[in-house]
């Protein structure tokens, strides 16, 4: 085949691509809230813009192999392979943000980033065989699709419609001109607050979210958006004061927490054994996580502070007071993790400092298989323990993290979803099969719980011992429209919502009935071990006993506080620009013209937030 033909196929099969990359952006247009004339327009141009932009770096490695010599006889089949590989990662890039924004509300991004290269990260995800088949089968599908394109319009090169040269050439330098024109208005839209064009530009992948700031300041355009917000960003200064425990009651403690565990798990059915012992200890009705991931559930149970402060924390390795305090009056500790200490990064932060000996991270075989071998060495720690120093033990289940594990003989629901398929998951269909998946995690956790609350009954331990139980986060099932935990900008009830019960030796059984948070767990646990400095020297909470005037909640980038009337939320690491969003306390988008009264008239209480936010940072 002549160069010239090769030239030919070559900018037909490209020209292919571009239909294909264009028709897989506008897959995303249903996910995200287009309204207007307006948005709807800039949508469909940032689509065609930015499958013009993957179609370039599909066809830049064909770009760099044309310079080979014209007779070469390797270059057509080199130009071929290159234009079925970039064409190949380029579909493939696009469909894999897809799946992910159709599952969790957000493309591949910085948390997506950590979430591939940290040891633990992958394994996180929990999918499962049938998921990984199922991928495997949908990468070779594309290539060849891709190869099977290439070959039947090599074979057919002289039928059908041709794309001369000159026409192509045109239509790049129309792409180009659209690409520019929508990144323009895209930072016009962000220097002055074009939400709803903003809102739009999210059903792109990748998009550069490209600034114009210092272009419209010159030209004298108004900046109209909200300032950018970045907090807790700076060197650590925490506790900020010292924190005297020299009238400590060395008593033991342990922290039992399960992964996306919800409130209404706490019942006498799904949880017998956690709801017996409720009945003897004290009982937190309306208990709320400092967050909807495991990373800010975690950190605000043992730190008592704001989500934004994760990220100074771990980069500098600083661990919490109550861990301090514990090492610092000799406590044996014991930490267990179905998961890893490494994702979340648990090591650098919670237990930054405690010697490697001291957690133990089961991380083969299935969840709910790990989980009753941890809670075997916990016991079997437990006995060894050395009865003359206090003990702190410290286990993380994992059973009830998607796809939520539990052995099938003991399943409490029969009718659950068999194989949890992520890549094609029905959710509209089969949401209720999947919880009762979820039901049955929770049901095979309890079993383990019940089995450590029996040795420490049987042993006398529990009369020495401080324990709570908790979960770092809830789950939603498409009660708000969702699945799963921490999707975009909003802390629906069903992910930050927990239970909570607290067993203290001598304090009568109780039920609590105002709202707490995770924030005040640790101040509580120092109070009752006899830290008596107060708790805002060295938290933002006071202890469960008092009931908070709000609440604050966090992810990897946004924020919420709710006052009890409304929940608004807004990012706070400076990555995505700064808008707030108000919620109902049923969870409902407030309309715009409401919106900006309720953020007007909590002004106070959100520079409390952003203030509280850096007091812990130089």
């Amino acid at each position: 085949m002549s160069a010239l033909e090769t030239a030919g196929v070559l900018r037909r099969y490209f020209a292919l691509l571009y239909v294909a990359l264009f028709s897989m952006i506008a897959l995303f247009w249903p996910e995200v809230p287009i309204q207007g004339a307006a948005a709807w327009g800039f949508a469909f141009a940032a689509t065609a813009a930015y499958a013009g932009l993957y179609l370039a770096a599909a066809l830049l490695p064909c770009l760099l192999l044309a310079l080979l010599p014209r007779h070469l006889a390797l270059r057509p089949p080199l130009l071929a392979g290159a234009a079925v590989l970039g064409g190949s990662l380029a579909l493939l890039a696009i469909y894999a943000d897809y799946r992910l924004y159709a599952l969790y509300q957000y493309h591949f991004n910085g948390f997506v980033w950590n979430l591939l290269t940290t040891p633990g990260g992958i394994a996180a995800l929990g999918a499962t065989a049938s998921t990984e088949i199922t991928v495997a089968l949908q990468v070779g599908a594309i290539v060849l699709a891709n190869l099977g394109l290439l070959w039947a319009l090599h074979r057919y090169r002289q039928r059908g419609w041709q794309l001369p040269a000159r026409a192509a050439a045109i239509a790049g330098i129309v792409l180009a001109g659209l690409f520019a024109g929508e990144e323009v208005v895209f930072a016009y839209s962000v220097h002055t607050g074009q939400e709803e064009l903003l809102a739009a530009a999210d059903a792109v992948p990748f998009h550069l979210r490209s600034s114009g700031k210092t272009l419209f300041n010159r030209l004298g355009i108004e900046r109209r958006a909200l300032q950018a917000l970045r907090l807790a960003g700076g060197t650590v200064a925490y506790p900020g004061t010292a924190v005297d425990s020299s009238r400590l009651r060395p008593t033991n403690v342990v922290v039992l927490v399960a992964e996306s565990f919800r409130w209404d798990l706490l019942d006498p059915e799904i949880t017998p054994h956690l709801w017996q012992f409720a009945q003897r200890a004290t009982r937190f009705e309306n208990h709320y996580s400092g967050g909807n991931r495991t990373r800010m559930g975690l950190f605000s149970l043992f730190y008592g502070v704001y989500a934004p402060y994760w990220y100074s924390f771990e980069q500098q390795r600083v661990a919490p007071v109550l861990m301090n305090v514990l090492r610092e009056h000799d406590y044996q500790i014991a930490a267990h993790t179905s998961q890893s200490f490494d994702y979340p990064e648990l090591r650098h932060t919670v237990f930054a400092g405690v010697p490697a000996a001291q957690l133990q991270e089961i991380k083969t075989g299935e969840p709910w298989q790990r989980d009753i071998r941890n809670i075997d060495d916990l016991v079997a720690k437990v006995d060894a323990r050395d009865p003359r120093r206090p003990f702190f033990g410290f286990m993380f289940f994992e059973s009830t993290h998607a796809p939520y594990s539990f052995p099938e003989a003991q399943a409490l629901r029969a009718d659950y979803l068999r194989d949890m398929n992520y890549i094609d998951l029905d959710l509209r269909n089969n949401i209720g099969a999947i919880h009762n998946r979820y039901i049955n995690a929770a049901h095979h956790i309890d079993a383990q719980v019940g089995r450590l609350l029996e040795h420490l009954e049987k042993t006398g331990m529990l009369e020495q011992t401080v324990l709570l139980f908790t979960g770092d986060h809830g789950e939603e099932f498409m009660e708000k429209g969702r699945w799963g935990h921490g999707h975009g900008t909003t802390f629906p009830e069903e992910q930050v919502r927990v239970p909570l019960v607290l067993w203290r030796p001598g304090v009568a059984p109780a039920v609590v009935t105002h709202r707490s948070s995770h924030l005040q767990v640790a101040p509580t646990l120092l109070a009752t071990l006899g830290v008596d400095q107060p708790s805002r020297s060295y938290s933002s909470a006071d202890p469960l006993e008092q009931e908070l005037p709000y609440f604050v909640f966090g992810e990897y980038n946004y924020m919420g506080v709710d006052d009890g009337r409304h929940k608004i939320t807004f990012p706070f690491t400076g990555s995505d620009y700064f808008r707030y969003s108000v919620f109902d306390e049923a969870d409902h988008p407030v309309a715009r013209d409401q919106r900006d009264s309720v953020v007007a008239g909590a002004a106070g209480l959100l520079d409390a937030v952003s203030r509280e936010s850096r007091r812990f940072v130089r």
